[in-house]
């Protein structure tokens, strides 16, 4: 089969990524063949098909002040007409057996939703955020957890300037999720893929398309964290703990740095950038924390040695996680995880048997957690056998492949 892969990368960007890159090369592995539709930037793996790609949008042109900057994006970023052309040639040249969408908002747009619909191919829709619910893609509204734009009511982004404070970046979001309201592009889709429990449940009380709505954990190609796991030497000095991650306010570091002034004997290593950084560091100089070392952006290889040799890994977030492919790549190494409870992470994170959950933004019960756990050798060691055990029955290849089938039947 001829299976279109839609992303708004086609180079490591995220989660999002991961799973593409992983179902990708799932689809390969069964014999198909993968056609990737995307947007053009020098960082993507090569393809024959790029010159169907769109151009790069900045999208983040909308969150200037001047309302005129984002007025430019507007056109492209809800309704992207280049992106219906450039995939009517691609269509035009290979033959399409279903379409598999991704990450798609504000770049490649659900416009082109009607024109797979109008070929006669089959969509499904794997779901990484929650854009066509809510406007912002998070639910977070100026640092807290926000669900005004129930039923539809997506004026509220505007009012409340959800997305990133500006209003003119909310005046877009909350205007693209009305136009595609009205135009009705999300019904053209036949199976939406959800993969935690949370989302799916998140959607559904939306009321949003129930009866397309498919429960189906992401696979994950362990193959490189058996490469880590054995670089990683049996035996070392250095204890640590580590978080990965964008270094943002929903992502909750400022939590665990907070928390690491009850131990100044452990160490912590941040690997990760974001527009929290100069914020950060100048909070752990303040607070003379010496225990804390920031390591920046890692490569995938580098970071999961730095995983695989950590006593465990914490995942603090203060939104609703879809998934988190950090805690799956920690759990796999067979490292316990303590993370926010929130979101899909209590899925992962069993409560006193795969590691610990604790209120988002407590530092105080974090506090105790980590001392908890990092205190206790036999606790982190038979946490860590169960973590794997869990998280690699979770998050397993075939039988997402199996799920994908129950989809799409000639899979």
């Amino acid at each position: 089969m001829n299976i279109l892969v839609a992303n708004w990368t086609w180079y490591p960007s995220g989660g999002d990524w991961t799973y593409v890159e992983n179902v990708t090369k799932l689809y390969r592995e069964k014999g198909h063949q993968v056609i990737p539709f995307s947007m053009k930037d020098p960082r993507n793996f090569p393809s024959d098909y790029t010159e169907y790609f769109i151009e790069h949008i900045d999208y983040k042109k909308v969150n200037k002040k001047s309302l005129s900057d984002g007025l430019k994006v507007v056109k492209k970023s809800i309704f992207s007409t280049e992106a219906q052309q450039q995939l009517e040639k691609l269509l035009d040249t290979v033959k399409i057996d279903f379409a598999h969408i991704n990450v798609i908002h504000h770049y490649i747009t659900p416009a082109i939703l009607k024109t797979l619909k109008d070929r006669g191919i089959p969509i499904i829709w794997t779901l990484h955020e929650y854009t066509p619910i809510c406007p912002e893609s998070t639910f977070i509204s100026h640092g807290k957890i926000c669900e005004k734009c129930f039923g539809g009511a997506f004026h509220h982004c505007v009012t409340n300037k959800c997305k990133k404070g500006s209003y003119p970046a909310s005046v877009v979001a909350a205007l693209e999720n009305y136009v595609h309201k009205y135009l009705n592009y999300y019904a053209y889709v036949d199976h939406y893929v959800c993969p935690s429990v949370f989302l799916y449940e998140k959607f559904k009380s939306f009321n949003f398309f129930e009866e397309k709505l498919v429960q189906l954990y992401h696979g994950y190609d362990y193959e490189e964290i058996e490469a880590a796991k054995a670089q990683i030497a049996v035996a070392s000095n250095e204890r640590y703990i580590v978080f990965v991650g964008r270094l943002e306010k929903i992502k909750g570091v400022h939590t665990i740095l907070a928390a690491m002034k009850d131990h100044p004997e452990i160490r912590l290593k941040v690997i990760g950038t974001g527009t929290q950084q100069a914020e950060l560091i100048d909070f752990v100089a303040k607070n003379n924390l010496n225990n804390v070392e920031f390591m920046g952006k890692k490569n995938k290889k580098e970071t999961l040695e730095l995983i695989g040799s950590a006593d465990f890994l914490i995942c603090p977030s203060e939104w609703y996680e879809v998934l988190g492919f950090t805690v799956v790549e920690a759990m796999a190494m067979g490292k316990p995880v303590i993370g926010s409870k929130i979101g899909a992470i209590p899925e992962m994170v069993i409560d006193g048997h795969t590691g610990f959950l604790f209120e988002p933004g407590n530092y105080s019960q974090l506090s105790e957690k980590i001392n908890e756990l990092y205190n206790n050798k036999n606790l982190l060691l038979q946490m860590g056998a169960n973590a794997e055990k869990h998280i690699r029955g979770l998050i397993n290849t075939e039988k997402h492949f199996s799920g994908l089938q129950t989809l799409i039947p000639s899979l």
